[in-house]
């Protein structure tokens, strides 16, 4: 049975205001990391973490990242909308041999939950942190501020001519060691477990690890300039590679010693998210499928469903992880587009959605409201469309129109049954879509007896 908890010690565990006024001592380590590969040009890289059990682990520290493009290559970038997340594929949170959070996917769901961060945010943080940096601004014409060609990204350097840059820090030079910028990922940003929790390594006696699992080398961990080789390797700066740990101790006396006492059987809940991938084409999604997503007995909050061209790479602004929506013909008509859920042998919308900014509506009832426009969310811009000005010689319009349709749902009807939950989904894509990728949200619980961890599904 779990103990009375002592009410004269807060609860450390929760990411809130503590209620009472406690010396607060942080204690930083840089890590290197026990394991690594680089991966090869077709094979995943990976590296792995160990923390020390000792303090509570801050949900902000911190995994800093560099890249080196090959020799050939004097002039690469990150991709807006994922900054240096695009490099990881994979993230595992493990206890012991228990897995708290595992994401597959990772960069597309990151890729997801950024674009519900303010376009300010993105420009005068982001950019230096995470590298993300898809703010919006308008485009005017040389010697003329009176009428915007269209509106396109703003990274706070100016037009060269009808060309945008990356500042000249941002620039990758695979020639020169110096010009390979180092930037940061958010713990909390990988695992959605520390969003509200953090760790008390201290009270756990097992070991802790991080694992990361990187792209392969080649297309897809950074974008290239126009006129730079393609299919060139870009390698992880081990050097630079890192894990700002970050342990609170609270109290100047016995607080965490009594707070541990306290709570010698310690249960929380949090969320996981398992992604589900299917193979499709564009004459598929054109006929309608239904994709069975799985989820048999478990609490499902919400899930988030992209069409993905996984053939896009480093010749692109965004890479592999965007999210293609309905083609919109020369007419101006878009293509066909209906979407329902069904689970529990109920559908979620007693008729399927078959207009985008309804989409657009329920997604941010689901998630937020999404920093993108509507023509780069529908592909649907009428006025203030998106600028043929290039950005680092890629043009911006064919890169971002219609790149961000992200479909979220709110789950209503319970826990799923053992059928699981079913996508119906009617989406007139452009060519070269191939595939369904589909995000769950999960409940899960931890429970810390004794000094061990286990964990189950709600």
């Amino acid at each position: 049975m779990p103990q009375d908890r002592d009410e004269t010690i807060p609860n450390f565990l929760m990411l809130k205001q503590i209620p009472v006024n406690y010396i607060q001592q942080v204690e930083t380590d840089l890590l290197e990391s026990v394991v690594f590969n680089q991966g090869g040009a077709t094979t995943d890289g990976f590296c792995r973490f160990v923390l020390q059990n000792k303090g509570f682990l801050s949900s902000h520290s911190k995994i800093f990242l560099a890249l080196k493009p090959d020799s050939t290559i004097t002039d690469a970038y990150l991709a807006p909308h994922l900054g240096i997340g695009q490099v990881i594929k994979k993230a595992v949170l493990k206890i012991g041999n228990k897995q708290i959070n595992e994401i597959d996917s990772w960069a597309g769901l990151y890729g997801i939950k950024s674009s519900l961060i303010t376009n300010e945010n993105n420009l005068e943080r982001e950019q230096y942190l995470t590298g993300r940096y898809l703010n919006h601004d308008f485009n005017y014409s040389d010697g003329s501020k009176a009428l915007a060609d269209g509106y396109g990204i703003d990274n706070g350097v100016s037009k060269d001519g009808t060309a945008f840059k990356t500042p000249s820090w941002a620039k990758m030079d695979g020639t020169s060691a110096d010009e390979c910028p180092s930037y940061s990922i958010d713990l909390s940003d990988l695992f959605p477990f520390l969003k509200v929790h953090q760790l008390p390594l201290y009270m756990i006696n097992e070991p802790i690890a991080i694992e990361l699992t990187f792209q392969p080398t080649q297309k897809h961990r950074v974008q290239i300039a126009s006129g730079q080789t393609t299919e060139k390797s870009c390698e992880i700066v081990r050097d630079q590679l890192k894990f700002c740990a970050d342990y609170i101790f609270y109290g100047a006396t016995d607080e965490m010693d009594r707070f541990a006492q306290a709570n010698g059987d310690l249960s929380f809940s949090f969320v996981d998210y398992r992604v589900v991938e299917h193979s499709t084409t564009t004459a598929f999604l054109g006929d309608g499928l239904i994709r069975n997503l799985g989820m048999a007995n478990r609490i499902v909050p919400r899930i988030i469903v992209t069409t993905t061209k996984t053939g896009d790479n480093e010749e692109t602004l965004l890479g592999q992880y965007n999210a293609i929506s309905p083609e919109v013909n020369a007419s101006g008509v878009q293509g066909t587009f209906k979407y329902n859920i069904r689970y529990n042998d109920r559908f979620e919308f007693t008729s399927d959605v078959d207009n985008t900014a309804r989409m657009f509506s329920i997604f941010t009832d689901s998630e937020s409201v999404p920093f993108v426009t509507r023509d780069e969310y529908s592909d649907q811009g009428v006025a203030g469309q998106i600028t043929g000005n290039t950005f680092q010689g890629r043009s911006q319009n064919t890169n971002l129109q219609g790149h961000f349709f992200y479909m979220g749902t709110r789950l209503t009807n319970g826990r799923v049954g053992q059928r699981g939950i079913e996508l119906h989904l009617t989406s007139g894509v452009p060519a070269n879509v191939d595939l369904l990728r589909c995000y769950c949200e999960y409940v899960r619980v931890a429970r810390l007896v004794g000094g061990n961890m286990e964990v189950y599904n709600a």
